[in-house]
């Protein structure tokens, strides 16, 4: 074998190495970079001193000598709570996906670091700079709790009750909640996971869109969604009146002072709406009811679908466990749509 040979050889294994980067960037203390794989499979997130990033647990592949994790962090200021309330969170969370967010933090300890992160199993990643979608005009993104990858330090995220609108889409009973703090820097990254890549469609203000139910992974706030039969046509000469939609700014239910002024009847009320969105849709096949997405605001909105689906999401937790048994139950036997 001549050396051009070995030469070859050793470049090939060089360019296959997922941490190679010719143009490797050298970042100020503090700040991270994200790079995408080929294919869309996984990322290497690059850290400079003193620099952390929250991730998934068990997504973590591969990371270079000078990296530390640390379990069970809050990717927001956590508040000060009594005992009672952090047990009561504990058992929220376990019950049905509320309480609390959790993710692992990994942190460097001295110099710049790589780690290289997977997808997942047949899964791909998004990238999304919530910097960029908030100079857009966008509100927080919403999106479903196994969606979610990694992101950077700067991103706050909490998890916050689905209202029907946005049970119509995540079928579950908590989704999370993305913001960024303009204070925090210039950009924010979160990566999310979907099935064979994610498409991002821009509604624009009174704008809609039909997706197929269980496509959708993430949405902005400012999105009201419903369920609509396949056999009705969509109203494509509705003109969109922001003052009558009941929803016109779903960002409302992510604030924490509307929240708590509102009236007892008017949080049961919605409660029984959301369950029955969700119980349409675990009794229904897929293919019997879409999603009609409608931007009700005078701000742009943005929709993450991923192009094929796992299956029936139905959160997570206990009661995530048992909305996904029943709706086994109901799609296949005969019951599904009232026959």
């Amino acid at each position: 074998m001549s050396p051009t040979f070995f030469f070859d050889a050793g470049l090939r294994s060089l360019m296959r190495n997922p941490f190679f980067n010719p143009t490797r960037p050298i970042l100020l203390e503090g700040e991270s970079n994200f790079r995408l794989l080929d294919g869309r499979e996984g990322l290497v997130v690059t850290l400079a001193p003193n620099a952390s990033i929250f991730d998934r647990p068990g997504r973590s592949v591969c990371r270079w000598p000078g990296t530390k994790t640390l379990p069970r962090q809050n990717p927001h200021p956590p508040p000060r709570q009594s005992r009672v309330m952090r047990e009561l969170s504990i058992f929220l969370h376990m019950l049905c996906g509320g309480g609390d967010v959790l993710l692992n933090r990994i942190t460097t300890q001295g110099e710049q670091r790589d780690i290289l992160l997977t997808a997942g199993e047949g899964n791909v990643v998004e990238k999304i700079d919530l910097a960029e979608l908030a100079r857009d005009g966008a509100p927080p993104l919403l999106f479903l709790q196994p969606a979610y990858l990694c992101s950077s330090a700067n991103v706050v995220i909490q998890s916050i009750p689905c209202d029907a609108s946005v049970m119509s889409w995540a079928r579950a009973l908590y989704v999370y909640v993305a913001r960024f703090p303009r204070e925090f820097g210039a950009s924010a990254i979160l990566c999310l996971s979907g099935r064979t890549r994610v498409w991002c469609e821009r509604l624009a203000p009174g704008e809609s869109r039909d997706f197929a139910l269980g496509n959708v992974i993430a949405a902005t706030a400012n999105i009201a969604s419903t369920l609509r039969p396949t056999s009705k046509c969509h109203p494509e000469d509705r003109v969109v009146n922001v003052a009558d939609r009941k929803h016109v700014d779903a960002s409302r239910s992510c604030a924490d002072d509307d929240i708590a002024t509102r009236a007892l009847k008017d949080r049961i009320a919605d409660f029984f709406r959301a369950a029955r969105v969700l119980f349409e849709s675990i009794r229904a096949r897929e293919g019997f009811f879409l999603c009609e997405m409608t931007n009700p605001s005078d701000k742009p909105a943005f929709v993450f679908v991923q192009l094929n689906k796992s299956g029936f999401y139905g959160g997570s937790g206990l009661i995530g466990f048992v909305i996904r048994f029943v709706s086994a139950l109901f799609r296949s036997s005969h019951l599904s749509m009232g026959h």
